[in-house]
């Protein structure tokens, strides 16, 4: 099968996934094969923090946090910079000191290629060659494979945080229901109660209510609660 054809039929797959991980996981499958690497990992930003997305192995996944861990790395510098960054053999890597000594011991090559939409940089996929100088950094496949994983990923992720809201909205309307039959209140006083045990257990209010939803009972305390005080009483 031609490249062209190959890359078609990936943007129909990733369009099928039902859902982010599975979108990941089915491009990183994707990657590892046409671009030929051993290994290949995501990284992505949630506001200033970066985790371990997705990996095609458990090597490669401690590899990755190990970067996280230094607070250095490839894959850091192309978040950071929205730039390919390519490592050709590790054992000879001096950029990034700390980093350095983690995988000195063993020459390999590493490629990390920013993951960008809508001109944000989101995060990074990294390819990994278990022998030195497996990439060439003038090679436009694999920051093309890159760019169409992109845009899937991010659009795999604006459709689960929109499910994940209306998911959360569902909890609280039913959570608020519950607490107005138990005290015999109106919805924005019962509403007012969840968001009190919010700021007083230091939970995300959906949290509270999937408590609420799984106990029967709100979450615990340091501070006694009016259910009876009007919202907004101080």
């Amino acid at each position: 099968m031609l490249d062209e054809d190959r890359l078609e039929n990936l943007v129909v797959e990733l369009h099928e996934a039902p859902d982010l991980q599975q979108t990941m996981d089915r491009f990183l499958a994707f990657a590892v094969d046409f671009l030929a690497c051993d290994h290949a990992t995501i990284a992505l930003r949630h506001r200033a923090r970066i985790t371990v997305a997705a990996a095609t192995d458990d090597a490669s996944h401690a590899a990755l946090a190990a970067q996280l861990d230094c607070g250095e790395g490839p894959c850091l510098t192309a978040i950071s910079t929205g730039l390919s960054v390519l490592v050709p053999d590790t054992a000879r890597e001096t950029r990034w000191p700390l980093w350095a000594g983690h995988v000195a011991h063993r020459g390999r090559s590493i490629f990390s290629i920013p993951l960008t939409a809508t001109g944000f940089t989101f995060g990074a996929v990294t390819l990994i060659g278990d022998q030195p100088h497996g990439f060439d950094a003038q090679d436009a496949k694999a920051p093309r494979v890159a760019t169409y994983g992109a845009v899937a990923i991010a659009a795999a992720k604006e459709h689960d945080s929109l499910l994940e809201a209306v998911y959360a909205g569902q909890c609280i309307g039913q959570a608020v229901g519950i607490l107005r039959e138990r005290f015999t209140i109106d919805d924005s006083r019962a509403f007012d109660i969840l968001k009190r045990y919010s700021q007083h257990s230091n939970t995300k209010l959906r949290d509270v209510a999937q408590h609420l939803l799984e106990t029967g009972r709100l979450p615990a305390t340091r501070r006694k609660i009016d259910h009876n005080r009007p919202a907004g009483a101080s």
